[in-house]
């Protein structure tokens, strides 16, 4: 198969090699984009050899999460497998191409996955066919045909030859910001015995989409967004149905306490993006059952799919705070404890400086 679609690229070419120069010499350095955007792709090729060519044959290497959102009718695409580590372009295009002139080619826009990671884009161009092999899974693009258009040599924008002899020219793709999750502070105030209601919400605030799958199941029912350690003070009276309990034995109780809550996204669709602004939402009833008022927390996971690619990690956690009125809080009660303690141990000190102020009198009186 690779064989017939080798032939229909047409005849074979002399070989042109590098010193000859023929090459690809103007492409960006450098991209700087966001994961799930696109890019409007250009380039340049210049042949430096001394004879017209009919054919010249371009081949881009492209990093798995990139890949050609326009296609060309004289290009072949493959895509990575196992036994192909990049998205491969391989493109017949027809002269003439003639000696000492720089031509520019519009080679399409180019998609960031979602998913994506700092990556690269190669190019390199060629006269002989047999440097042009189609892998065998290669198809045929549609669209139009991406035509040379003959440009002026304008310093500057022409890329210096490879270091290495037939070295590709290369973009460096760096991926910036891609989102923002974070989750909420919760402050909660009342009397013991009072219900109080807390919601929390695991947002992304952008600014792009993610892709709202955080775990391998195949639906998202298990896949934890937030955690709650639970403030002392609080009893659950009622929470969501996507989030579930934690227990731990407290010291001096035979029956085990609930002390935190798993809470899991409420999407089962692989394919959904969070938008941003987009949010799970936890609402809690509670019940505030005593005066402790030591605070509990929310957080994220602690995975790398709540790392990579966050903007701002300091929001990835918050403070659940409970504010106890009418009635002595733990803190007042431990402050209260402390003084007495300290009043207690500055009264015996007196009266020890007493006793022994008085003893010393005495001795002083025997001598």
């Amino acid at each position: 198969m690779a064989a017939g679609l080798l032939l229909t690229l047409g005849t074979a070419h002399p070989a042109v090699a590098e010193e000859d120069g023929l090459r690809f010499d103007e492409a960006i350095e450098r991209i700087t984009t966001e994961a799930g955007s696109s890019y409007d792709l250009s380039g340049g090729i210049t042949n430096g050899t001394d004879r017209t060519l009919a054919t010249v044959y371009l081949r881009i290497d492209l990093d798995r999460s990139f890949s050609f959102s326009t296609e060309h009718r004289n290009c072949w695409y493959t895509t990575a497998d196992a036994t192909l580590a990049v998205n491969r372009v391989i493109c017949r295009i027809k002269g003439p191409v003639r000696p000492g002139r720089s031509y520019d080619l519009y080679l399409g826009r180019v998609s960031i996955d979602l998913m994506a990671e700092d990556g690269r884009i190669s190019y390199s161009v060629t006269a002989d066919q047999r440097e042009a092999a189609l892998p065998p899974s290669a198809r045929r693009g549609g669209g139009d045909t991406l035509a040379l258009t003959e440009r002026d040599r304008v310093e500057g924008r022409i890329r210096p030859t490879p270091p290495e002899p037939h070295a590709p020219v290369s973009t460096a793709v760096e991926i910036g910001t891609v989102h923002d999750f974070s989750v909420n502070e919760v402050t909660l105030r009342g009397k013991p015995g009072d219900l109080v209601k807390g919601d929390f919400f695991f947002v992304n605030n952008g600014p792009t989409s993610a892709g709202a799958v955080f775990d391998d199941e195949s639906d998202n029912d298990t896949a934890v967004v937030a955690e709650l350690t639970l403030p002392p003070a609080l009893k659950v009276v009622k929470a969501p149905r996507n989030c579930r309990g934690s227990k731990s034995k407290a010291k001096g109780k035979s029956a085990p306490a609930v002390t935190g809550y798993h809470c899991w996204q409420g999407r089962t669709d692989k394919s959904s993006l969070m938008t941003p602004g987009q949010f799970e939402h936890f609402p809690f009833t509670f019940r505030i059952d005593g005066t402790d008022d030591t605070p509990g927390r929310i957080s994220m996971p602690d995975r790398s799919e709540f790392k990579d690619g966050d903007g701002d990690l300091s929001n990835n956690s918050a403070a659940i705070e409970v504010d106890v009125v009418d009635g002595p809080t733990a803190s007042t009660v431990r402050a209260v404890g402390a003084l007495l303690a300290a009043v207690l141990a500055l009264g015996g000190g007196a009266l020890w400086l007493r006793r022994r102020s008085g003893g010393a009198r005495t001795t002083g009186g025997d001598r």
